[in-house]
């Protein structure tokens, strides 16, 4: 054989050899490195195939030069991010990425780039440059005879074969860049049923448990990103971040073991406002919490300080069209200066206004967003001292001072919304969660969510508790399972035992507030058992 198409192929496998020099140069080796190491190969092997079938030199040579930068890109950021997370790149970082901006991975990215990272982006130029450059000197034309093309095609088969079967391909970047946006489309299309013309459909046997004479107002705040370390309420956090709930504390169900069943906005919220632990044959998810609300003969609204159009925001939307009127007061990116979220207390007081004698209120918060400096007005810029954290660099500290306050800026706008619903002097109370936590330079050099194997508690673990009128507490008791275990993807079946609404498909032992509920199993990323897992590695 010519020399030339031997060229080729170590044109190619050049950049497999660098880049897994670098990691075992800097990073310990885990076999899953080794997997990945064989996928490259294979994959390698692959698209130098599929340069046989150009007749003519010149398309050869544009094939070849495009698949390989591509190559070549995928195998840098498989490098750059097992060096800096010790992940395999798959795609559930694929969907975090899908819920971020331009401007948010600017600063993210800012936080992470360091001499290494950079002289590796370097050598990234270099090889591309080498490679380029090498292809056009070595492109030739191979001609193959019936018996070659037969003997090529029924390797190439069995390569791809190969690599489905034990799944080794599940650590390709470009296969995942394909694959990810067609599971997220499809997750999207289990929810074309949320719409009005829809909302009656889905809830059998539907009855107020309690007949309630008063009126009721009942207000779920949805938070954004909070983690529960940070959220000092019950005195969990050395600085005080929440001073104005401390203050009612008495007053307060602060559940204390309460987690997301995602690390993501969508995950978490589709699942927790609708029956998303039941699906339907058709791979729908059954009713949402709003539709139920609506059949029991609840007004009910939806404010959010989200917009209501993006990759994200628009799959939340759907949920929340269901309602009798939904309000949103921010159609900017969340890059951009966003309206406080004290513009929701403001939407609060205008709908306790309205004429109803049963309603239920959602309000979304922008909550802590990402960046977190534009989250709070300057009057709550109060924490400015370096704050404990093992990571000593000035950017972190910055960091985790923004955090903080937007905390304080977010204990300052729940109280509010619990006076404004306390002054009402009707059966009401004001649930609160977040959809999911974050990791702040807690126990990692990490800033953000959840990327695979990379998993800790503060991604997960969410602040979460119930204040409740006193003519609510006259026609309800609850119980105080402030230590148990729950997820918030049991939300529907709580949200629905606090309205005291039952229906065929509610499931009281699901309800963190019932005398009945049961802990379960809580697992996160789709199989892992969150308890069990902290439990072992703290060990």
């Amino acid at each position: 054989m010519n020399k030339k198409p031997i060229i080729i192929f170590l044109i190619f496998f050049l950049p497999i050899t660098v880049f897994f020099l670098f990691e075992i140069f800097f990073k310990t080796i885990s076999i899953d490195r080794f997997y990945n190491l064989a996928e490259n190969i294979l994959f390698a092997i692959i698209l130098i195939f599929i340069s046989l079938v150009f007749k003519k030199e010149k398309f050869k040579n544009i094939y070849l030069k495009t698949a390989f930068i591509i190559f070549i890109i995928s195998l840098y950021l498989e490098t750059i991010y097992y060096y800096h997370f010790e992940s395999i790149f798959s795609s559930s970082a694929v969907f975090v990425i899908l819920e971020t901006n331009a401007l948010e991975a600017k600063e993210f990215l800012s936080t992470y780039i360091n001499t290494t990272t950079s002289l590796l982006f370097l050598l990234l130029v270099l090889l591309i440059f080498v490679g380029i450059k090498a292809i056009n000197k070595n492109v030739t034309i191979i001609f193959l005879n019936k018996f070659e093309k037969i003997k090529f095609a029924l390797l190439f088969f069995s390569i791809l074969i190969f690599l489905k079967v034990t799944k080794l391909i599940v650590f390709n970047v470009p296969y995942l860049a394909v694959k990810t946006p067609i599971v997220y489309y499809q997750e999207i299309q289990k929810f074309k049923n949320f719409d009005k013309e829809g909302s009656l459909v889905n809830f059998t046997n539907v009855k107020r448990i309690v007949k309630i004479e008063d009126k009721e107002l009942y207000v779920i705040v949805i938070g954004e990103s909070t983690n529960k370390l940070h959220f000092q309420l019950n005195g969990e956090y050395y600085r005080e971040t929440t001073p104005l709930l401390n203050e009612i504390e008495n007053e307060i169900v602060a559940l204390k073991n309460v987690i997301s069943p995602h690390a993501y906005t969508i995950g978490s919220l589709t699942k927790g406002l609708t029956l998303g632990n039941v699906e339907n044959p058709d791979g729908k998810y059954q009713g949402s919490i709003i539709q139920l609300l609506n059949q029991a003969g609840f007004k009910t609204y939806w404010v959010s300080n989200q917009r209501p159009i993006g990759i994200s925001d628009t799959h939340v939307t759907k949920i929340a069209r269901g309602v009798n009127k939904i309000i949103f007061l921010n159609i900017k990116h969340t890059s951009e200066k966003t309206p406080f979220d004290e513009e929701l207390i403001t939407e609060l007081n205008k709908i306790v206004l309205e004429d109803g004698e049963k309603k239920v209120v959602f309000l979304h918060m922008m909550g802590a967003h990402l960046n977190y400096k534009k989250r709070y007005p300057t009057g709550f810029d109060y924490f400015k001292d370096n704050p404990l954290t093992k990571f000593k660099r000035k950017k972190v500290f910055e960091i985790i001072n923004a955090y903080d306050n937007v905390m304080l800026y977010t204990d300052y706008v729940l109280r509010e919304i619990i006076e404004t619903v306390r002054i009402n002097d009707v059966n009401s109370y004001v649930l609160y969660f977040s959809d999911h936590g974050q990791e702040v330079y807690d126990e990692i050099d990490f800033l953000g969510q959840t990327i695979d194997q990379m998993v800790t508690k503060n991604m997960y673990e969410i602040p979460m508790f119930l204040w409740m009128s006193n003519n609510f507490k006259d026609n309800k008791q609850i119980a105080l399972n402030l230590d148990k275990k729950y997820m918030n993807d049991d939300l529907i079946h709580t949200i629905a035992d606090l309205c005291n609404i039952s229906s065929n498909e509610i499931d009281s032992t699901r309800s963190i507030f019932n005398h009945s509920f049961k802990e379960r199993k809580r697992i996160i990323k789709e199989n892992i058992d969150f308890d069990t897992y902290f439990k072992t590695i703290n060990n």
